[in-house]
């Protein structure tokens, strides 16, 4: 409790919003707000200078695929979570949540971690569920980041924006409910302090029912942050961020598998409403962080950015989990049966970072550079505790008996066995310039030097005389990450590109021999067009891309006695990925109170070149990676007849995909995989204006869609069933 406490005292000190200059008329720095980035509702991104790029390049300068989902776009879609917002941008999509504890996003074939998501530009940890209420936008770089920002999976990385301080005085007070008697009330309250201090307040509560039995969540959320403009060309952004989430666990409804063959498949027989866990497990996640961030124009040509945060995370946990029904078809026993597991857990993550960045604008002759030099560091500190159970087991369900699915079963003991420590540090250095050849021919050229070491693991026992996993050892990594492109940019509303991008990712745990992992190291080429239209005021997107994941490594099957493995640290060699596609976005407002999104993308992500004796099977598509998605979001208001009347509509489709495991060569089951056939939501919106109020309402999986988000085999989540979901907003 004490250090809860401290931890909140920081976060009524400390903050930051990550805010990038712009020159005014005036030459007086300011706090970014979206207006500065030329968005508005949907707005055209290509016209946009988005803060993830650590840069002063546009858009359609930059050699590379993003995507900008604002504000505007949130509250008419009245977003619930960061998967809602997400699926906003094409190629990237919700892959599965393992117990339903988190959003867990793909993207290209790639799956995002803990390196792939930020906030403000600087790295959060992932395992929450982010509150969308406080989002200003939410900014998407597609593909390899590693120039930028080191150790990133390849898939892409997003970056949160919470709102701004603003000197003008302002805000809104919204009351949300909807189905399974979900309700939440928001408030955010902007303003000046002084004629060069401003401040804004957001904070959240959310209480929710499911439509899954016996599930709920409490969440609350506040964040406070102050802007000081210490002069005309220095600004000092401050913010504090507190979120805390208490829910049920849910994995779902399971797979059923014959254990004579393998094979598996989704338990669809089972009502989605069904809970198979115990009425007392919760998990409790607290992040709590703070950012500062100083802002500095030396002149109109060279500008100075620097961030320090600080995130502390934990994660409480105690379930049941890992549904997963068996028979045995030998028998002609068709009763599959599941003895139902209880883990306990408990995580703590510390994490200290700090960037700087410098650009700036000159001329050798009459070649123009724009020159980015910058470098970042952090310190992590993660520790996890194991715990003795008096019992791991809390009955046995069968499938066809659910006089057996009894919800009841006391609460095991746990007491804590031993915290296992592992420090992390990290040190960037970056450069990248964009050369001007002609007026209309620019070449991009960047490189990295990443250096990274995670120290030795130590304990602390608590209980002893009992098992303790073997200690990790020290290891160091290194690397140069370059990138290249070439870009025709004629005018404002056209960009041609082809790009390159070499990067690196760090692998954990050892090989069957004890010996430590090399890095994957990643290749990417991509080639796009971005065009403006309408004019200008929308915009049209096309890339394609081919990614190669050089070496990557799995969970070995096997010890090296031959043996069967059932430690995650043991690792084997798996061979290469190879992720192609290609991805069109359409974005803008072709009318005034018209906004519009769409897209569309394909991915093929296959094993090649792998071990002959246990290898995967190549050229088979990896699981959980959908080979189509596509998305649509219609909104339009009207100004005249039936003025401040908005109607709105959304559509999100995934394709296809796995679940399971890829299949290895010579295995005696028929497949690892299991069909997951593709699913379209559409949802409905009416939303109408009166002065000071907005009252709006909406109907999710308007054709009650039934399908399911999969973790492997054993978490199978149904996605949620036709729901209501009514905002009622008053602005000051």
């Amino acid at each position: 409790m004490k250090k809860q406490l401290v931890t909140l005292g920081l976060l009524f000190t400390a903050i930051s919003l990550s805010a990038q200059m712009k020159n005014t008329e005036a030459d007086t720095v300011r706090v970014q707000t979206i207006e500065d980035v030329n968005l508005h509702k949907t707005g055209n991104p290509n016209k946009a200078r988005p803060l993830s790029t650590k840069s002063n390049l546009t858009v359609m300068e930059n050699p590379q695929a993003m995507s900008i989902v604002t504000h505007e776009i949130i509250e008419q879609q009245q977003a619930k979570q960061l998967s809602d917002v997400i699926r906003n941008v094409n190629g990237i999509y919700l892959t599965s949540a393992r117990g339903g504890s988190q959003d867990s996003f793909g993207g290209r074939g790639f799956t995002f971690g803990n390196d792939n998501i930020f906030k403000n530009g600087a790295k959060v940890n992932s395992g929450v569920f982010p509150e969308v209420s406080g989002l200003e936008r939410v900014e998407v770089l597609k593909g390899a980041n590693a120039m930028l920002y080191g150790n990133v999976g390849p898939g892409g990385i997003v970056n949160l924006i919470t709102k701004k301080p603003k000197f003008e005085f302002g805000g809104a007070f919204g009351f949300s409910a909807g189905s399974w008697n979900s309700y939440k009330p928001t408030i955010d309250i902007y303003g000046p302090l002084s004629k060069n201090i401003a401040f804004r307040v957001n904070g959240a509560y959310e209480y929710a029912e499911s439509f899954r039995d016996l599930v709920q969540s409490k969440k609350n959320y506040f964040n406070p942050s102050f802007v000081f403009n210490l002069s005309e060309n220095t600004q000092l952004i401050v913010e504090g961020d507190y979120l805390y989430h208490n829910f049920t666990p849910d994995f779902g409804i399971g797979s059923v598998t014959d254990n004579a063959t393998g094979v598996s498949r989704l338990a669809t027989e089972i009502g989605r409403n069904q809970f198979f866990g115990a009425n007392w497990q919760y998990q409790t996640n607290q992040q709590a962080s703070t950012d500062v961030i100083l802002n500095h124009k030396f002149n109109n040509n060279w500008a100075l950015n620097a961030v320090a945060s600080y995130q502390n995370y934990t994660k409480d946990y105690f379930s049941t989990e890992r549904i997963q029904w068996a028979y045995n078809s030998k028998n002609n026993n068709f009763n599959p049966s599941w003895t139902r597991p209880v883990g306990r857990t408990y995580n703590e993550q510390n994490y200290t970072s700090l960037q700087i960045n410098l650009n700036g604008e000159f001329k050798t002759g009459n070649i123009v550079h724009k020159l980015l030099v910058g470098t970042d560091g952090d310190y992590g500190q993660a520790d996890s505790y194991t715990f003795k159970l008096s019992s791991t087991t809390l009955g046995t369900l069968l499938l066809n008996d659910p006089s057996t699915w009894s919800n009841e079963g006391a609460m095991p003991t746990a007491d804590k066995t031993y915290r296992r420590r592992i420090p992390t540090r990290r040190l960037g250095i970056y450069t990248q310039d964009l050369v001007e050849l002609t007026k209309s021919l620019k070449l991009l050229a960047g490189v990295r030097f990443s250096y990274l070491t995670n120290g030795e693991s130590s304990d602390k026992i608590f209980l002893p005389n009992n098992p303790v996993a073997a200690t990790s050892a020290k290891t160091e990594d290194h690397a140069f990450s370059p990138k290249v492109g070439i870009v025709y940019n004629p005018n404002d509303n056209l960009s041609v590109f082809a790009t390159y991008t070499n990067s690196f990712v760090p692998n954990t745990g050892t090989t069957v021999y004890f010996e430590a992992l090399k890095p994957s190291t990643v290749d990417q080429y991509e080639i796009g067009i971005k065009k403006n239209v309408f004019n200008n005021a929308v915009a049209i997107n096309l890339t394609a891309y081919q990614i190669i994941n050089n070496n990557t490594y799995n969970t070995a099957r096997f010890k090296a006695d031959g043996t069967q493995n059932s430690d995650s640290n043991l690792k084997e060699f798996a061979g290469k990925v190879r992720s192609r596609g290609v991805e069109l976005d359409i974005t803008g407002n072709p009318l005034t109170n018209l906004s519009l999104i769409g897209g569309v993308s394909y991915n093929n992500s296959v094993y090649t070149e792998t071990p002959d004796v246990y290898g995967y099977v190549e050229d088979q598509r990896l699981v959980r990676t959908p080979a189509v998605t596509a998305n649509a979001s219609v909104f339009y208001t009207f100004t005249n007849f039936a003025k401040g009347l908005r109607v709105g509509a959304t559509a999100f489709y995934t394709g296809d995909r796995k679940a399971g495991w890829n299949d290895t060569k010579n295995q005696t089951q028929v497949t690892r995989m299991i069909d997951v056939e593709g699913f379209t939501t559409v949802d409905l919106s009416l939303g109408y204006e009166w002065k000071k109020f907005m009252i709006q309402g909406k109907v999710g999986n308007l054709f009650d869609v039934v399908n399911y988000n999969v973790h492997e085999n054993y978490s199978v989540n149904p996605i949620t069933p036709r729901n209501y979901y009514f905002t009622l907003t008053y602005k000051l």
